[in-house]
């Protein structure tokens, strides 16, 4: 009887250590749901404490280190991403997301490591692919961003992100012909994409073309009312025109919408 009881008890336990994990998760997926990341990290933190395998570390680590990253902490968000591909490095997703926190933090040389990690297992994976051309291109190794950029044309050639990466490739390289047409198509293509405005804007700027740069904007201000970036972008081409009252006024707007946020 006592025999019974004693492994009763353990089967209570068991469960209960079980369901308080569960019930600490889904709070923490409630909190990301509700943009309260300070709280997830609390919950996740806690059922990381509960956690009985590898599954459920690498799940809590995870999470944790995705409620940093959107609560702009990359340096702990980096920290859980390191912790759970130190436990699973065959992760692609986790392995990618640590990958993203590297270029924000400039560590380029990091990025590059785990984006062609990923593309030793996972040579079709296009966002690899993308950013590992886009940060060739940044740092000027721009042979190796054109043979990441072809592969990502031939797997998919109406790829925006693809076609884009392309245009900057070509100013960088100066060849502003090249550029504009390719910008100039994905406009077409995508004409309430202001996005693509900006970047046709910011090869007119480095062109010294001021007033097309100009037009460029308001087309984005005029798509997206209130991204407080285009204003500043606004801000910069009017001044450069000599227009400093128009200048003063797009940088407050700029200011007043950072606010809101």
């Amino acid at each position: 009887m006592r025999i019974t009881i004693a492994i009763l008890a353990i089967i209570i336990t068991k469960l209960a250590y079980s369901q308080n994990f569960e019930n600490l998760c889904n709070e923490g997926i409630n909190n990301l749901r509700k943009k309260d990341y300070r709280n997830a990290i609390l919950n996740f933190e806690r059922a990381s404490m509960l956690s009985s395998n590898d599954s459920e570390k690498v799940y809590t680590h995870a999470n944790i280190a995705f409620s940093y990253q959107m609560a702009g902490n990359m340096d702990k968000a980096l920290e859980n991403y390191n912790k759970a591909l130190e436990i699973n490095r065959n992760d692609m997703t986790l392995m990618q997301q640590r990958a993203g926190i590297y270029m924000y933090l400039d560590s380029t040389g990091k990025a590059i490591r785990d984006y062609s990690y990923i593309l030793e297992r996972e040579p079709g994976n296009k966002s690899a692919l993308f950013y590992r051309a886009h940060i060739y291109t940044l740092i000027g190794e721009l042979a190796k961003a054109r043979a990441d950029f072809h592969v990502l044309m031939s797997i998919d050639p109406e790829d925006s992100n693809a076609r884009l990466g392309y245009a900057r490739l070509y100013q960088k390289e100066k060849r502003y012909n090249e550029c504009l047409m390719l910008l100039g198509k994905l406009i077409e293509d995508y004409p309430g994409n202001a996005h693509f405005y900006v970047a046709r804007s910011n090869v007119s700027r480095e062109m010294g073309q001021t007033e097309l740069a100009l037009m460029d904007v308001e087309k984005a201000i005029e798509l997206e009312p209130g991204n407080a970036s285009h204003y500043k972008l606004q801000s910069i081409l009017l001044e450069i025109l000599g227009r400093k009252e128009a200048s003063a006024k797009s940088t407050s707007t700029a200011i007043r919408l950072m606010n809101e946020q």
